[in-house]
């Protein structure tokens, strides 16, 4: 790997950049305050936690690379995560191990975070180059990992597809193998979600009017000799959501509202392992994960009670979806018979399997497993590789790519699918 890091930057050079370029155990309390008002002004920081980009600017350092520059060379072990500041860099991929016959496959822009590698010592997947004179925020993967164990709901983001892409075609990225995809949905929902303005603010309206209403449903539980800090229990949740609404119409569609919020991280279950389920099980507001959770004001909780009723109306819409969805990640063994009717109901409206009987359609829901890709660009399969699986595009779209005399089929933009692991 060649990282420059030039005397003469792109842009005039600034107190941050003085003060990034200080030791981490060097940098005072102004310095971390004047790093902290740059990097909120970066989109692939605008959602972060405050505690988590005060980390940021503690612990990240400042790269400026001259146009031309490789970054980092495909199957480098990684020793950095970054994030583009200013400029851009060419993704670049070879099918061989030859660096010279190595295509542009994407180019990263300002707001892009990437090399998440590091997190398991993986290869990189990729040639980074830089397009054009180019600031990079750089953070060591010791540094990393401390933050991604501390922050990671916070994190999700830096997992998510970047923000600045431009040009983007077939990128290196593979599909999870089919037998590992639901082995931890919710770990691969969460490296490839970050929560929407909606679902955050819905978030703190729900968590806020909790706290208004019913405040001694958000406390320190107790557990087999263990206490879980500020959470709630699954079947409260929803006994309080069919409370609130006559939009709320049962307690799976409680479920399902529910299971929004876990799906986009803002909503957990406290060892982050279960779906939501409207059972004895303890999940914690995004809001709560913090040790320092700030409670809200008296005008907070005036400003929850006042958009409760439109944020249900909102949840109870797209709460079907989540449901079907929680339902679909499950292995088909484990489906109950209410499971595979809600499937079954949900076919009988997909166009594209209009043609079939309702025989086959009920054999369907047994076997179908959902699948979400949000980065354009990832790789369904190539030409050649032995077929496991039939799809069925819900959301987005597909392309056939060619390089060469290589084929592959690769997501044009985000997309959910639905797939059959059946021997057609």
């Amino acid at each position: 790997m060649v990282a420059v890091h030039a005397s003469a930057h792109s842009v005039a050079s600034s107190e941050w950049i003085i003060c990034l370029d200080k030791r981490p155990a060097e940098r005072s309390g102004e310095d971390v305050d004047i790093i902290l008002a740059r990097l909120r002004g970066v989109k692939a920081f605008e959602k972060f936690h405050p505690n988590l980009l005060q980390q940021i600017c503690m612990c990240g350092f400042y790269e400026c690379l001259e146009k031309g520059i490789t970054l980092y060379r495909q199957g480098d072990i990684g020793t950095s995560w970054y994030a583009v500041l200013s400029g851009s860099l060419d993704v670049k991929v070879s099918e061989t191990a030859n660096h010279q016959d190595a295509v542009t496959i994407c180019t990263l822009g300002v707001g892009t975070a990437f090399g998440e590698s590091i997190l398991d010592n993986t290869p990189r997947h990729a040639t980074i180059v830089s397009r054009e004179n180019s600031e990079l925020l750089r953070i060591e993967q010791r540094e990393f990992k401390t933050l991604w164990k501390k922050y990671r709901q916070c994190m999700a983001g830096l997992l998510a597809p970047p923000y600045g892409v431009m040009d983007s075609g077939a990128t290196n990225d593979r599909m999870p193998d089919k037998e590992n995809l639901n082995s931890d949905p919710l770990n691969f929902m969460s490296k490839n979600l970050v929560p929407s303005e909606k679902i955050l603010r819905a978030e703190k309206v729900l968590r806020n009017a909790i706290l208004a209403r019913a405040p001694h449903m958000i406390r320190d539980r107790k557990y087999h000799l263990k206490t879980y800090r500020q959470c709630c229990v699954g079947t409260e949740l929803v006994d309080w959501l069919l409370q609130q609404s006559s939009c709320v119409h049962s307690r799976a569609h409680a479920v399902g509202m529910w299971q929004v919020l876990l799906e986009e991280g803002v909503l957990n279950h406290v060892d982050h392992e279960l779906n939501f389920q409207d059972k004895y099980l303890f999940y914690r507001f995004l809001d709560d994960e913090e040790e320092d959770a700030v409670l809200p004001s008296d005008d907070e909780k005036r400003e929850a009670e006042e958009e409760l009723q439109e944020t249900l109306l909102f949840l109870s819409q797209i709460g079907p979806d989540a449901h079907m969805r929680m339902i679909l990640r499950k292995p088909p063994g484990q489906r109950t018979a209410e499971d595979l009717e809600i499937i079954y109901d949900e076919l009988l409206h997909i166009k594209a399997l209009s043609h079939l009987s309702n025989t086959v359609k009920r054999e369907l829901a047994g076997v179908l497993i959902f699948e979400s890709h949000a980065k354009a660009g990832t790789v369904l399969f190539n030409q050649g590789e032995e077929g496991t699986s039939w799809y069925i595009i819900q959301k987005g779209s597909v392309n056939v790519v060619i390089y060469g005399k290589v084929m592959v089929w690769c997501v044009r933009c985000m997309k959910e699918m639905i797939l059959a692991n059946w021997p057609w």
